[in-house]
């Protein structure tokens, strides 16, 4: 058993974090198709340059965009973005017939020649887009092969499916599934995308539907994606779901099943705690733990540092208010003790554990609400390097505890979070951890 670590791309500003904490830390890199049209040859260096030579790359053909209202494909000039336009140019009809105009039906795929026909450029532009700019490169001439700038599989077109719409549109995943399979070549890997709302996973009768329809196609793994499921927020039910789902999407175990967006619970799930349910798990450099399907709005920037035994990221200040009543900043030897003894935090503090206000220097700037205006403390690119590089860190250690620790002394180390926390976060700062602990204790009972 492994559990794979992928991380998703989403700035370029945020590329060099792929190589820490270092070089060969992930599997994997997670590349948007809007991503790889907008900037095909800044990606192919990457993909040569700053990473190493054993990370794999997949490219999510994001098909699901064009199934939603046109307006969230628009920018502020109220145009379809250049991005979009291309993508949609390059996977053809129906989708660059509607695209901007009117959100992509599940009948637009009942003719079979048209489905086989847009399942085809769909992996065409997978296998291409970022490959031909990499061949130009000098970097590749280092390779041993064509077959190395290849994306690690291709994946088939999909639907966002809820418990309303599951009916007619995973049909249409399920037939694109079964025409990828056909495209595919034997020696490349296969891929569908399982991407539903979360009233999906609490219906077990839906699950149960799902995995049986893709059970017989000869695919080798599947991308899991479940509407905005925040880890430390769901109820049991929505984590068991998503359990469950992982679970009947890989009764063969040659199978594997990658959660998209996935926090520690998703980590421990693909570990010894949840039996290998899923064999790896993504997220981004700095947000991606969970995200809706439908895009909204991104908020104004907070510096956050990410607590390893609460699991979560939290606002600083709340963070220095917690460590402060502990005690835990009297000496850098109590707080590495406490709290956290990553190589980034004994780098800050550097003996010294009034250096933790590195983690939160801020730029005060003047922003307009709605009742007037507000000074508001921007963290600074220092500071936001810190608490990423922090948060990397840990979330490494995290990806080699579950795999190799005792199943035991990962409960117990929930449980001693939850000890530890309470009486500065309340109940409801912990109930987290209480929670994955019963998750995980009932499906070992029912195993």
């Amino acid at each position: 058993m492994s559990i794979d670590h992928w991380m998703t791309f989403s700035t370029f500003a945020e590329q060099d974090y792929f190589a820490y904490p270092g070089m060969g830390t992930y599997n994997g890199v997670i590349i948007n198709g809007n991503m790889a049209s907008y900037a095909p040859a800044g990606l192919a260096a990457f993909l040569l340059e700053k990473i190493s030579r054993e990370t794999s790359y997949l490219i999510d053909p994001l098909t699901h965009a064009f199934q939603h209202d046109p307006g969230l494909i628009k920018g502020p000039n109220g145009r379809t973005k250049a991005s979009i336009r291309s993508m949609a140019k390059a996977y053809g009809y129906p989708v660059s017939e509607s695209v901007g105009s009117r959100p992509l039906q599940p009948e637009n795929f009942d003719n079979d020649d048209d489905l086989s026909t847009f399942v085809t450029q769909c992996l065409k532009y997978q296998n291409c887009q970022l490959a031909e700019k990499m061949k130009e490169s000098n970097a590749a001439r280092y390779l041993s092969s064509e077959s190395e700038l290849l994306p690690y599989a291709v994946v088939a077109p999909y639907f966002y499916m809820t418990e309303t719409t599951i009916d007619e549109w995973l049909q249409v995943n399920v037939r694109a599934a079964r025409l990828t399979v056909n495209h595919t070549e034997k020696d490349q890997k296969c891929f569908a995308a399982i991407v539903v709302s979360q009233g999906v996973i609490l219906d077990d009768a839906l699950i149960e539907k799902i995995s049986s329809e893709f059970s017989d196609i000869e695919l080798d793994g599947f991308l899991l994606w479940v509407d905005n499921l925040d880890e430390q927020s769901a109820a049991g039910a929505e984590l068991t779901g998503m359990l469950n789902l992982a679970k009947s999407l890989r009764k063969d175990r040659s199978r594997e099943v990658i959660n998209l967006h996935g926090g520690y619970f998703s980590i421990l799930a693909a570990g010894v705690l949840g039996n290998g349910a899923m064999s790896g798990v993504a997220h981004g450099p700095e947000f991606g733990e969970y995200r809706s399907v439908v895009p909204v709005g991104g908020g104004i920037p907070i510096a956050r540092y990410y607590v390893p035994k609460l699991h979560a990221r939290v606002r600083y200040r709340e963070a220095v208010s917690i460590f402060r009543q502990a005690e835990w900043l009297l000496s850098a030897n109590a707080f590495h003790k406490k709290v956290c003894g990553c190589r980034e935090c004994r780098s800050i503090l550097n003996g010294d554990a009034g250096n933790f206000v590195k983690f939160g220097e801020g730029t005060p700037k003047q922003v307009r609400r709605r009742h007037g205006i507000v000074t508001i403390d921007f963290p600074t690119r220092e500071a936001q390097e810190r608490c990423l590089r922090h948060y990397l860190e840990v979330k490494h250690i995290e990806y080699k505890a579950a795999l190799d620790a005792p199943r035991e002394m990962l409960l117990t180390n929930l449980r001693t979070g939850e000890s530890q926390f309470r009486e500065f976060v309340g109940n409801s700062g912990v109930a987290h951890l209480k929670l994955w602990r019963k998750v995980f204790g009932d499906i070992s009972k029912a195993e």
